[in-house]
């Protein structure tokens, strides 16, 4: 009876040892990360500086303020350093009014406009999201849906400048195609922040 209960001690306690050192499997490095919960009203502000006032509105800016120096618009700012950066601060500027508006009209609409990465895999579904981010939000559900609040920021961000210090010649007609350059711009931001991996102080 002992020698029995002796065996039985035994196998149970290999059976516990043998699975306890069952290593798990290995994880699966081609799926892609999982997707951040929707930010809350504090986390979306916190988000706001960051993508306004950080590093992608000053990116904005300066791809804006390129493609203007190139096609020398406005005139009366002329060429060189100097006009480069008058056109840098207003494109920066402009930025700023454009996803202030934005943010502000998300949060009415408990919306998360924010860009985050695909959690596709392949260039073309990436590069499609990255496109299209500049025009969608994410709801309270973490779908990602057309938001209006981008519209409000592009009518500000060509309203205020032009009614301001923006040396418009046709008025809101120019007004209007520069806000196409810059909407141009933030899309090619978006672009490169989905294919190239900054440092977490650069995103």
């Amino acid at each position: 009876m002992a020698i029995t209960l002796v065996t039985l001690c035994c196998s149970s306690g290999g059976s516990v040892c043998f699975g306890q050192e069952e290593t798990p499997p290995p994880k699966d490095t081609t799926a892609p990360p999982e997707e951040k919960p929707v930010a809350d009203k504090h986390e979306l502000f916190h988000k706001y500086i960051e993508n306004s006032l950080g590093p992608e509105g000053v990116l904005t800016g300066a791809l804006s303020a390129a493609f203007d120096q190139w096609r020398n618009s406005p005139e009366a700012w002329g060429g060189g350093s100097i006009a480069y950066s008058k056109r840098w601060a207003s494109d920066y500027a402009e930025s700023a009014i454009g996803d202030t508006t934005k943010y502000f009209v998300a949060r009415l609409l408990h919306q998360d406009p924010s860009y985050q990465r695909c959690q596709c895999t392949g260039f073309g579904p990436r590069l499609g999201h990255a496109v299209s981010s500049v025009f969608r939000a994410r709801n309270r559900d973490g779908e990602w849906v057309l938001s209006p609040a981008v519209a409000a920021g592009i009518a500000t961000s060509s309203v205020v400048p032009a009614s301001t210090w923006y040396p418009y010649e046709n008025g809101m007609q120019d007004g209007l195609k520069h806000a196409g350059t810059a909407f141009a711009s933030k899309i090619g931001v978006r672009v490169f922040r989905e294919f190239v991996h900054l440092p977490k102080i650069l995103q």
